[in-house]
């Protein structure tokens, strides 16, 4: 249906057509006369014409609806009712790491009142954005439990998590100094494995198929996903992650295009002799070790090392399964653009730093949503001579042990 602004540009042109096509039609008498009392009737039309859409736009119309009713009651009832049980099973985080949250990136995601209406409040924000993390629901899910709409859940989302980054992003940092004693002790102590800095590894957070270059990201199981190359310590804290390689790429092909490759060869990662545990992706450098090739020709001392290296290097798959377990979104296919969830992925292993640090519990319930790695085809490389004989030394160690 047309607008009565629309009807009356409709009829003024109407009459300013059967104007013209009367005056071409008859003979001009009396030119002068006649040329004054056409320009006197043009002007009193379009004065009547502008009067018309004046009271037409200056007319209050009545809406008959300014936005969906939407329901508060859950999220209201969290916040006055749940008991510190409910609340953890619910968000992952504890009250206490949800009020550190706050105050680190409340300025950042506050938005002022408008005259249309009241804008959410950071608590919510911060607890819907919690909820996305800890769960699978769908975003019209989200939208219901917090009184939302869809599109508010996905920006919202979008928005908190750019803060976690922008504000807490030294939370995940290579250990210097005391730390990497720390770290260097923590893994001769627990795995039995000496001068070890960290393990490192890929996981893969499945995704909807993208809409350019789909293919690249199909990884080895068949799925569309994403890789996340992280170096953990033996506390289970992301000390390095690089997030957002397409599903088919190679383990090894991320390593070597990665800031920890060339800090690691410029020798700028830490001082020698500290080293970082791989699995047969990677490639056998001074400062990185990974096993002897398995074969049934291996010898004793060869299996042994083996056996202790995969040992500490589980740090890394316990990493990925407590990150994966507290935040099950990852564990499912993710609806959302690729440059997005390479934000969203940060802020979360920003968050399972957080948690770790703060000693939020892992509960063994969430171990059941862990997500099947892939096994990546080992790398033929040309071993470095310093780094066989800095294997074969450990070996050895190992053996007479």
């Amino acid at each position: 249906m047309k607008s009565k602004q629309q009807l009356l540009i409709s009829w003024y042109l109407q009459r300013i057509k059967k104007t013209v096509k009367r005056r071409s039609g008859k003979q001009r008498i009396a030119a002068t006369n006649s040329n004054k009392r056409t320009d006197l009737d043009t002007k009193t039309r379009q004065i009547a014409f502008i009067e018309a859409i004046l009271i037409c736009l200056c007319h209050t119309r009545d809406r008959s609806l300014w936005m969906h009713p939407r329901s508060f009651t859950w999220i209201e009832m969290v916040e006055h009712t749940y008991n510190d049980e409910l609340w953890y099973a619910n968000f992952r985080v504890t009250k206490e790491t949800f009020r550190f949250l706050l105050d680190a990136i409340g300025e950042e995601i506050y938005h002022p009142d408008t005259v249309m209406r009241s804008s959410i409040s950071i608590r919510r924000r911060l607890a819907l954005t919690l909820y996305f993390l800890a769960s699978t629901a769908e975003y019209r899910t989200i939208a219901n439990l917090f009184g939302v709409s869809r599109s508010f859940v996905c920006v919202c989302v979008k928005d908190v998590c750019r803060a976690i980054t922008n504000c807490l992003s030294k939370v995940i940092s290579f250990p210097q100094g005391d730390q990497l004693l720390h770290v260097i002790h923590g893994y001769e102590r627990k795995w039995g494995f000496p001068m070890c800095a960290g393990a490192i590894d890929g996981t893969h957070i499945p995704i909807l198929a993208p809409t350019e270059s789909h293919a690249e990201y199909v990884n080895r199981k068949g799925y569309h996903s994403i890789i996340m190359q992280a170096v953990v310590d033996c506390d289970y804290l992301f000390r390095d992650v690089v997030i957002g390689w397409p599903g088919s790429v190679h383990d090894a092909r991320v390593f070597s295009n990665s800031a920890i490759f060339t800090k690691g060869n410029d020798q700028k990662l830490f001082p020698r002799p500290p080293l970082i545990l791989a699995d047969p992706a990677y490639p056998l450098l001074p400062w990185l070790l990974k096993g002897y090739p398995r074969n049934n020709a291996a010898q004793r001392r060869e299996k042994v090392f083996n056996y202790r290296l995969s040992r500490a290097r589980m740090t890394v798959e316990n990493t990925f399964g407590r990150w994966k377990g507290r935040f099950t979104r990852f564990s499912k296919r993710v609806d959302m653009g690729v440059s997005a969830l390479v934000s969203v992925t940060h802020a979360s292993c920003i968050l399972h730093n957080l948690c770790e640090l703060q000693k939020n519990d892992f509960l063994p319930l969430w171990r059941e949503n862990e997500f099947e790695d892939i096994a990546v085809a080992p790398v033929d490389d040309n071993v470095l001579s310093d780094a066989q004989s800095i294997r074969d030394a450990l070996a050895d160690l190992f053996n007479a042990q």
